[in-house]
């Protein structure tokens, strides 16, 4: 049930409001209602709730605004409506007690709330506080804390396993509090409080009438997911990690390159169209994944570009990567030109909080609309000595190791708590292979010699990509033997971490790894021409040899890895035991807030999840069907899709397009 939190409304204004409503607090503190006009609405056949806070109201002004509201509904008692008074459990016991009183005569229910404004209380004592609200009179104890991460609002919603449901509220304010809003009524609380439109929320955090009842309307859930098995066999899709950085290099390269191992996805067609706009021409060829890829080089590039004064937009689609890889090398395009930097959905709601910082170091002005995009960078980049966190991840570090290297000077890069080393590596490797040279210190110091250039690659694969085989890998743990091609072993990639997570839990594996070395036959491997249709001869294995469950728990770092959260949360639910995954700290910024989007959406579909500190915790169990929202993360999507190998009852999910931003054709994978 909805229960509409009124505001700033007239009395006719409240009257439409309570009319088309199951349930509406009046907020008598926050409108300017006459006690005549009080009494009325109480008087109306409508369920209400009457709120007046002592933090805005003197204590006489408040209690005489509630007597108005009891005594204008009278003792009659129906049972289609309902009435309620909500007072402060802090309140001073003679101002409770008779409110309470009063209420009682003229069939009020009592709401007892308590709200934490800074901060959440530690469980037990939440449940002291719910406790003395019950003592104290309440029929229904409101506790409300202010999330300042995911685990306060885990922490909060904890109390649903310590008291009745329907005689609870208890949720976080803030936004990383929103989500308790909406898991609290699936934990059975009696209703949820919401705006009637954005600019009438009474608290921070408050989601409006609209967007719950989007959420909670089945009709909403149009994917029904029904799969039985993958199919035996599976070619992992090309990394996009490793295109999109192969792309901006080869677009950078002066000549012609060609790319091997590509698959089209929305991130790596954003990165094309990148280096379109540097003016490089590319070509598509399917067979073998074949990127033609013909450049002027980055000088020529930067000569172009400076005979032209008018604003210029580079759109990074949705890729978090491909836009802190943009918006360094636009600082050799901008000098003369405002470059605009923006992107799409999810991504105009990533932060790119203390980038402006870093990156006035060496001479760009990044102006952000709030720390979000889009966002405008001018100046011209410079060689220079920077220092920066790496507690955030390593895209933006990336970026600076692509475009520094083509200043007139050396720079060096000191890190601060590197985290993400694979996605460096990554980076590192693919920019040797184009001709540049980086000195790397143990991941805290980068010495970056000035003047190089980016060399054309006559032959260059992409690897197979670890990210989506890690999915695949889990689904065939949890449900039929399957083996997954076309992926290099011993890369650079963070996700193949998977393999160690799989023998820890005690999957039945054999890792098949790829040939060493090329022998070339002119431009492309003698490998391509013996085996003419076999496009993963480059490349080795993986297979799934037996799935015998229940598998074993286990725990592991994945800090340096966060993409791998989602498929080690399916693995972990189909364990025996509680596992416990490191680095949640890595998964606030993503397509959609991991942390919180895991738990929601598993705890729905009866996980039991916990996050401590930086551990989220899952203890394995059987998953039952129901419908579960993706907040357009491709992870989200595939990961749930995973899941529902061992779902029984049919599982629905709000959105399966989103999985084109990494992987297009996953849902192929499947046999019904």
């Amino acid at each position: 049930m909805i229960c509409l939190s009124l505001q700033k409304l007239d009395y006719a204004g409240l009257i439409r409001a309570v009319s088309n409503s199951e349930i509406s607090e009046i907020r008598l503190d926050l409108t300017q209602l006459k006690n005549e006009e009080i009494a009325g609405l109480f008087a109306t056949k409508h369920s209400l709730i009457a709120t007046c806070r002592l933090e805005n109201l003197p204590q006489e002004e408040c209690y005489e605004k509630l007597m108005c509201a009891i005594e204008g509904n009278g003792p009659e008692e129906c049972a289609a409506y309902k009435k309620y008074i909500d007072i402060e459990l802090e309140s001073p016991d003679y101002y409770r007690d008779r409110l309470i009183a009063a209420a009682r005569v003229n069939n009020f229910g009592i709401i007892l709330s308590h709200h934490d404004f800074n901060d959440s209380d530690s469980l037990d004592e939440l449940i002291d506080i719910a406790q003395s609200a019950y003592e104290k009179g309440a029929d229904i104890a409101k506790i409300v804390t202010t999330a300042i991460v995911t685990e306060d609002g885990i922490r909060t919603l904890k109390l649903y396993k310590h008291f009745p449901p329907e005689k609870l509220l208890a949720f976080s304010m803030g936004k990383a509090g929103r989500f308790t809003r909406l898991l609290s009524s699936f934990f059975g609380a009696p209703f949820i409080y919401a705006a009637l439109e954005a600019s009438l929320a009474t608290a921070d955090g408050q989601l409006t009438a609209e967007e719950i009842e989007k959420v909670q309307n089945p009709a909403n859930y149009k994917n029904r997911i029904n799969f039985n098995n993958l199919t035996p066999s599976i070619k992992a899709p090309g990394s996009k990690s490793h295109a999109q950085r192969a792309i901006i290099a080869a677009g950078l390269s002066k000549g012609e390159s060609n790319l091997y191992g590509y698959t089209s996805c929305n991130d790596t067609e954003a990165a094309i169209e990148l280096v379109k706009r540097f003016g490089v021409e590319v070509k598509y060829n399917p067979k073998r994944g074949h990127l033609f890829i013909k450049s002027i080089g980055a000088d020529a590039i930067k000569n172009e570009f400076v005979k032209e004064s008018t604003p210029l937009e580079f759109n990074a689609g949705e890729s978090g990567l491909l836009s802190k890889l943009t918006i360094p090398i636009a600082g050799h395009l901008s000098s003369s030109r405002e470059i605009t930097i923006t992107g799409e959905n999810t991504l105009l709601k990533r932060e790119y909080k203390g980038v402006d910082e870093v990156l006035e170091k060496i001479g760009l002005h990044f102006i952000t609309n709030g720390n979000y995009l889009p966002a405008k960078v001018t100046g011209e980049i410079k060689s220079g000595n920077i220092t920066l966190s790496g507690k955030g991840g390593s895209q933006l570090v990336s970026g600076l190791l692509m475009a520094l290297p083509l200043c007139r000077e050396s720079s060096r890069i000191e890190l601060e708590h590197p985290t993400s080393k694979p996605y460096i590596d990554l980076t590192l490797r693919t920019l040797k292979d184009f001709n540049l040279r980086i000195n790397n210190t143990n991941y805290t110091q980068f010495q970056i010699p000035g003047r190089q250039r980016y060399r054309k690659k006559i032959f260059y694969q992409i690897q197979g990509d670890w990210s989506s085989a890690a999915l695949l890998l889990v689904g065939g743990a949890i449900s039929n033997p399957v083996i997954v091609k076309n992926l290099s072993i011993n890369t650079s990639q963070a996700d193949e971490k998977i393999l160690e997570v799989l023998n820890l839990a005690e999957v039945e594996t054999e890792v098949i790894e790829g040939p060493k070395y090329l022998i070339m036959c002119g431009d492309v491997p003698c490998a391509f021409k013996d085996n003419p249709d076999d496009e993963t001869c480059c490349s080795g294995s993986v297979e799934i040899k037996s799935t015998k469950t229940p598998l074993k728990a286990f725990e592991v770092d994945a800090t340096d890895s966060p993409d791998l959260f989602p498929p080690l949360v399916v693995l972990a639910l189909n364990c025996e035991g509680e596992s416990r995954i490191k680095g949640v700290g890595r998964l606030y910024n993503k397509e959609s807030n991991r942390a919180e989007t895991l738990y929601s959406e598993f705890t729905k579909l009866g996980a039991e999840i916990d996050i401590k500190d930086d551990y989220m915790i899952i203890k394995g169990g059987k998953l039952r069907g129901g419908y579960c929202n993706t907040y357009g993360d491709h992870r989200i999507a595939m990961a749930l899709i995973i899941a529902g190998l061992s779902i029984k009852e049919p599982l629905y999910i709000d959105n399966t397009e989103c999985i084109s931003k990494s992987y297009p054709d996953f849902i192929n994978n499947f046999e019904i």
